[in-house]
């Protein structure tokens, strides 16, 4: 039995928020501008863009608390990738996209069957929502230059680790910034 090519990409970008730090000279912070380049291509190709960040509450009870809390500025996305109209914002309740929240069910109303996933971190939210997006069987195409480790003070390798077990395990596509758009954010 043949797999049929994906014909619905939707643009996930994840945990690009306040509240966790990305600032003009912050570590990573030069992913920021590939991201909005990845985003203004799906606009201009009428693709669906979703922004995923975590959200904490009070009753989670975190040891030093969290920037993330409901209510607060930390969850705003940043200045740079501010939605627009169309674009949805979700919030996950722990390390995947898919935790907790409707981006399962949004996805299928929309008729999609292919995930362009950006965003931080690649060891961290980009690998457990690769994962998930797998098992719920999205095509899982994470955009490589659009991603990072977002901790200073990581293992070294530890991106390639994440992005290996994407594309083997997972059978996800890693790709560049310029062959996604090629490839799926082709102006119609």
């Amino acid at each position: 039995m043949a797999v049929a090519t994906p014909k619905k990409p939707v643009v996930i970008i994840l945990d690009m928020a306040k509240g966790y730090g990305w600032k003009p000279g912050s570590f990573g912070y030069d992913m920021v501008a590939r991201v909005r380049k990845l985003k203004d291509a799906a606009h201009g190709a009428n693709i669906q863009v979703i922004h995923v960040n975590s959200m904490r509450r009070p009753t989670d009870h975190l040891e030093g608390g969290s920037s993330m809390m409901a209510g607060s500025e930390g969850l705003e996305v940043i200045p740079e990738l501010q939605p627009i109209d169309k674009d949805i914002i979700i919030y996950k309740r722990y390390l995947s996209g898919f935790s907790h929240n409707d981006l399962d069910y949004t996805l299928r109303t929309m008729g999609c069957d292919v995930v362009l996933i950006a965003g931080a971190s690649t060891d961290n939210t980009v690998l457990w929502t690769s994962a998930d997006a797998h098992q719920n069987r999205y095509k899982v195409v994470v955009v490589e230059d659009c991603t990072m480790v977002h901790r200073e003070r990581e293992p070294p390798g530890a991106k390639e680790a994440a992005l290996r077990i994407i594309k083997s395990v997972l059978k996800g596509e890693v790709a560049s910034l310029d062959e996604v758009i090629s490839k799926y954010l082709r102006v119609p």
